[in-house]
């Protein structure tokens, strides 16, 4: 029947013609099955099917599913097969409250449903109920926010354990396939929810040039703002160039190979409007309405967790503990505001940084008591201490310069404050402009050529003796070792150049 089929907030139809409707949903799929609601009375039954109707043209298809499942809790309570002679008594609430896997979000559902019926007199509910339930406060979960706590294994990453799985991640050495490597920088790097980068497609990766300089951008689709659809809306966002090397790599792959994908799935020829994203399924999805197949090679928001999840058993990560690391994309979104916080940042550049349209949700992360534990810590385990203080860059002889195609432009070099002039350590291995600071950033860039007899002691000296200023000129911890990493790559170069020395004797 015509009236049967209703359209959503995105303008999508809907048929709940039949006991299960299927909603239009990107990510997982949702279907409200009416079946799973028998323990319900009719007339309870009737009022939540027209609420729902009504609500699927304003509401997003997650909320629809949030108050669904408010429903499938009420059916579970004993008022309705014990007690139940005609209106809801506030008692069903009641057995609602007592139930823990009902949280604020569920009991609110439940008061706007039974204020919505019993203004419009729908039998079964009764307006003296409905008073009763506004007295009611119902107040936040009382979940402690793990983002907020030192929680090893939820909460926020140290510096040690996010820069040792960073290190990992952009070493091309390790074994790791391209699609998590990807998964794992942007997590880390840009702090978004899951669906976001579920949602990612390869024309949302875009470069600019400036003079002799690259920048790399990349689209990103807003979400939780109220829009009619997914990827409405999009913020841009600066991509490092590191990033962006594996970034187009795998956009490449992905453009080269969805046909063939679609192809062995279905039989058929990919059409047009199924869009090539950046994270890619191996085959097509057949649980998807038909107004989403355009996002039939997606991943879903489950499974891009899954690829960081599989990423860290590959790298076999250790957190603080030295246990194996855990890891989700709310932690790391939590790592990258906790980070900025902790390096002064303002509310409103934190809250811009993750996309939130106010400060208030920044009360999730900031904290006074928290304190980010330093890199290289003594409690991190001497492995994760090697991979994160690790030198990633080529040992190379002076005299070999001309042999490696090396012009005078590309070497690097420090001033050298004892001896009062310059010294050239060695050479830059990347053709295109840097902006970063040489040569400091240089020993934790997998490109840099250090020579072995160039003067590496002495600029660690410099920096081991800057680093002592800066804690005694009582700057914020964060400041103090902000050159840490690089004080560890230098450490361990030299420690290798000595090996190398000792060897050869």
């Amino acid at each position: 029947m015509p009236e049967d089929v209703i359209f959503d907030k995105a303008g999508r139809r809907v048929d709940c013609s039949g006991d299960v409707w299927r909603l239009n949903h990107a990510g997982h799929s949702i279907a409200l099955d009416w079946t799973r609601l028998s323990g319900l009375p009719e007339s309870v039954q009737d009022a939540a099917r027209l609420y729902l109707r009504e609500r699927i043209a304003d509401w997003a298809p997650q909320t629809v599913e949030g108050t669904f499942y408010m429903y499938m809790l009420l059916a579970s309570c004993r008022f309705f097969s014990t007690d139940f002679a005609g209106p809801v008594e506030f008692r069903a609430f009641d057995e609602l409250r007592d139930d823990k896997r009902a949280g604020s979000p569920e009991l609110t559902r439940f008061r706007r449903w039974y204020r919505w019926a019993a203004i419009l007199e729908l039998p079964a509910f009764d307006k003296a109920v409905w008073r009763q339930l506004e007295t009611v406060t119902i107040g936040a979960n009382p979940q402690g926010r793990a983002s907020r706590k030192k929680d090893p294994d939820r909460g926020p990453l140290t510096d040690g354990e996010r820069q040792a799985l960073l290190n990992m991640a952009l070493d091309e050495q390790t074994e790791l396939p391209l699609p998590e490597r990807v998964a794992l920088l942007l997590g880390m790097g840009l702090g978004a929810n899951s669906g976001q980068y579920a949602l990612l497609r390869a024309q949302d990766y875009f470069t600019e040039s400036a003079g002799a300089t690259t920048y790399h951008f990349l689209m990103v689709p807003r979400q939780k703002k109220g829009f009619v659809r997914e990827r409405f809306d999009f913020r841009r966002r600066t991509i490092e160039p590191e990033l962006a090397g594996p970034l187009s790599r795998l956009i490449e792959d992905n453009r080269a190979t969805a046909d063939e994908v679609y192809e062995r799935s279905t039989d058929k020829k990919r059409p047009d409007h199924v869009a090539v994203p950046v994270f890619m399924r191996n085959w097509v999805r057949t649980d998807l309405t038909p107004a989403m197949a355009e996002y039939g090679l997606h991943l879903t928001p489950a499974e891009f967790t899954a690829l960081l999840q599989s990423a860290c058993r590959r790298l076999k990560a250790k957190s603080r503990s030295g246990q194996p690391l855990k890891i989700n994309q709310r932690r790391f979104r939590s790592t990258l505001a906790t980070n900025l916080i902790m390096d002064g940042r303002s509310a409103r550049q934190v809250a811009d940084a993750l996309d939130h349209s106010s400060v208030h949700p920044l009360k999730h992360y900031e904290f006074g008591d928290h304190a980010m534990v330093p890199s290289l810590d003594e409690r991190l385990g001497e492995e994760m201490k090697r991979i994160a203080g690790a030198f990633l860059g080529t040992l190379t002889e002076r005299s070999g310069e001309a042999d490696r195609n090396r012009q005078t432009s590309s070497r690097r070099s420090f001033f050298d404050r004892e001896q009062g002039c310059g010294a050239d350590l060695g050479n830059c291995g990347n053709s295109c402009k840097c902006d970063l600071p040489a040569p400091v950033a240089c020993y934790t860039c997998q490109l840099f050529e250090p020579w072995i007899d160039a003067p590496h002691e002495q600029l660690l000296i410099q920096l081991r003796s800057e680093r002592d200023q800066r804690k005694k000129s009582g700057l914020h911890p964060r400041i103090v070792a902000i050159q840490d990493r690089a004080i560890a790559a230098l450490e361990d170069l030299i420690a290798k150049i000595r090996a190398r020395h000792g060897a050869a004797a």
